[in-house]
């Protein structure tokens, strides 16, 4: 029986979740507490978002370790890979179904 909706092979449609892995490195590592998480976020959702949920799902001070107010923290940078291309992001930065997202300290 059809519903009369058809479904995008690009991705989730508006109002569905998107699977999103984020991956910590370096001393983020013991300052957030995790290593790495996979997330449903909702489609349109930001990197600050996933970091959000990363704090609700294991705890207070993830956020203070990744953000400072709205943006990443200073000397901390994401990079996002996505279908074979990496590429740096920032915290206002828009995610898609099946991004990997790594973020570390560097200085």
């Amino acid at each position: 029986m059809s519903t009369g909706t058809t479904r995008s092979d690009t991705g989730p449609e508006v109002g569905e979740r998107i699977g999103v892995r984020v991956e910590l490195a370096g001393t983020l590592v013991a300052r957030a507490g995790l290593r790495r998480a996979q997330l449903a976020l909702p489609t349109g959702a930001t990197v600050a978002d996933a970091v959000e949920e990363l704090a609700a799902e294991h705890g207070a001070q993830v956020r203070p370790a990744l953000l400072k107010g709205s943006r990443l923290r200073q000397g901390t940078v994401a990079t996002r890979r996505t279908q074979g291309s990496v590429e740096r992001v920032g915290a206002d930065s828009t995610l898609a179904h099946g991004d990997r997202v790594r973020i570390e300290f560097i200085c």
